[in-house]
């Protein structure tokens, strides 16, 4: 099976507990034509699943379904499946931990957000955020650049692609991994609501 080794952007003797430790796998799926699985894990800096999935829809690959979770202050553990449109990168030659680490360009072109539902509530800790959108290549990484450019970052997330829809949950927190406050929890649902288009 063609297969990337796990790699860190450390040098190669730094244990797996060091901050500076992030790594990542990356598999063809059989049975499944121009599908993997990705896993990233390790010490991640906040805004790193947006730059990642920007970048991955630079490249012409989809995040189909996954989920990322903080495991402690500052470490991640994540597995998506990805789809590689036509004329995409080759997924198993690409370096994930720099793609999730470079920042993005200021002045790059985002997409319009199309929600067809979203639902919310806060819990002691988080903003909790459901969405239903209409899916295309580049949707997570704009909405998650969304939340970013409004100080909120997900702390855990799972996505799903079911048909031509997204529906992907968020646990949100502000900087420093703040409790999102009412007013900011409202303000961030006027703001979504005005994504929201018709359906039939």
């Amino acid at each position: 099976m063609n297969r990337l080794a796990f790699r860190t952007r450390a040098p190669i003797e730094s244990s797996a507990s060091s901050p500076s430790t992030v790594g990542f796998t990356i598999d063809p799926i059989p049975g499944k034509t121009n599908c993997y699985t990705l896993v990233v894990k390790g010490f991640l800096s906040p805004g790193w699943t947006g730059r990642l999935t920007a970048a991955l829809a630079q490249h012409r690959i989809s995040i189909e379904r996954g989920e990322a979770a903080k495991v402690s202050q500052s470490a991640w553990y994540s597995s998506f499946e990805l789809k590689a449109s036509p004329f995409a990168s080759d997924p198993l030659t690409l370096d994930y931990a720099a793609l999730a680490s470079r920042e993005l360009p200021s002045d790059r072109a985002v997409a319009s957000i199309s929600l067809l539902k979203f639902s919310s509530y806060r819990d002691e800790d988080s903003l909790f955020m459901e969405i239903k959108g209409v899916d295309r290549l580049g949707f997570l990484g704009d909405l998650l650049d969304y939340f970013s450019m409004r100080c909120l970052f997900p702390v855990k997330m799972t996505i799903e692609t079911v048909g031509n829809t997204a529906v992907d949950r968020f646990w949100l927190r502000g900087v420093g991994g703040s409790r999102p406050s009412d007013a900011i929890a409202d303000a961030i649902r006027e703001n979504l609501e005005k994504l929201l288009v018709a359906t039939a």
